[in-house]
């Protein structure tokens, strides 16, 4: 079993997107919500008996998917188990997809989960992933409306246990959100996440943080063996949590690099700084020839 650490995580270092990628955008940072220790189900199997579903942020589906809207969709897709990478798209436009496109189990797991099942580690990999645009601040509206279909999916697939993956900053909140609201209606859920100060805020049950770039919460891409090992990890620390445990952030013990260099909060940066001053190149063209930027031109959130 891979062991998570249980000191404070706090006393170790995390990537802090306030402070490294808002100033490049011109904003003061995300508006959090704070909540209390979320109600918990008890999971009601091991995890080696386990059907394991998985909900991701990223956007992923397929050409002949209705594509996901940008920012604000409260909708989701159905990715079919069966179904390879080949021809996966994401449709959330965060600068950090670019680690997704490199390789799309870093955000959107499939071969991994896959590999686990025949490793045993749980029982079968559900149907059908749940894929959703993370980019959304309507909280009312994800509990109301997302999460009781995303319940009876999962419970039509015999789901016991979902394992939320958020993407970007934004994705993070309501990814945490929509678990709490998940795990309230009586399915046991576990987040992967990448964002200490967020996922700390919003409290989603049995969360594991991941020191990694945001945008590869399940690992490094083209590495399938620490992929698995990440996301074994995130399971089995979740399926080993006595029931009542108070909530805690269960740091992963995995380095992107394994001298402990921290250059990838850089290359984060970087991917955030060049992306904003391509929209911004474009909008100042726009202006200039007497276009007001607008649609799926203007500047988006800070995600």
């Amino acid at each position: 079993m891979t062991q998570h650490l249980d000191h404070d995580t706090t006393t170790e270092p995390a990537f802090d997107f306030d402070a490294t990628v808002a100033p490049i955008l011109g904003i003061s940072g995300l508006d959090v919500p704070q909540y209390d220790a979320p109600r918990t189900t008890p999971l009601r199997t091991a995890l080696a008996d386990a059907t394991v579903g998985l909900l991701v942020t990223c956007g992923a589906y397929y050409p002949d998917q209705k594509r996901l809207g940008e920012r604000g969709d409260l909708s989701y897709r159905l990715l079919p188990r069966e179904r390879d990478l080949d021809e996966v798209l994401f449709a959330h436009k965060t600068p950090i997809r670019a680690f997704a496109l490199a390789d799309p189990n870093v955000a959107y797991p499939r071969d991994t989960m896959l590999d686990l099942e025949r490793e045993g580690v749980f029982r079968r990999y559900a149907d059908h992933a749940i894929s959703m645009v993370g980019s959304i601040s309507d909280y009312p509206g994800l509990v109301s409306e997302t999460a009781p279909k995303v319940v009876s999916e999962f419970e039509r697939m015999g789901v016991d246990l979902v394992l939320v993956l958020p993407f970007c900053p934004q994705c993070h909140v309501a990814a945490g959100v929509l678990a709490r609201a998940i795990e309230e209606r009586g399915l046991p859920t576990t987040s992967l996440t990448t964002l200490r100060h967020q996922a700390e805020s919003v409290k989603p049950p049995r969360a594991t943080f991941l020191d990694f770039p945001l945008g590869c919460p399940a690992g490094r891409p083209r590495r399938p063996a620490q992929q698995r090992e990440i996301v074994r990890g995130a399971l089995e620390t979740a399926a080993s949590l006595p029931a009542g445990d108070p909530w805690a952030l269960h740091r992963l013990p995995f380095r992107w690099d394994e001298s402990g260099d921290r250059g990838w909060e850089s290359l984060v940066a970087d991917l955030y700084r060049v992306d904003n001053e391509i929209r911004g190149t474009v909008k100042g063209n726009m202006r200039a020839h007497g276009f007001e930027p607008g649609g799926e031109h203007t500047i988006r959130c800070a995600c």
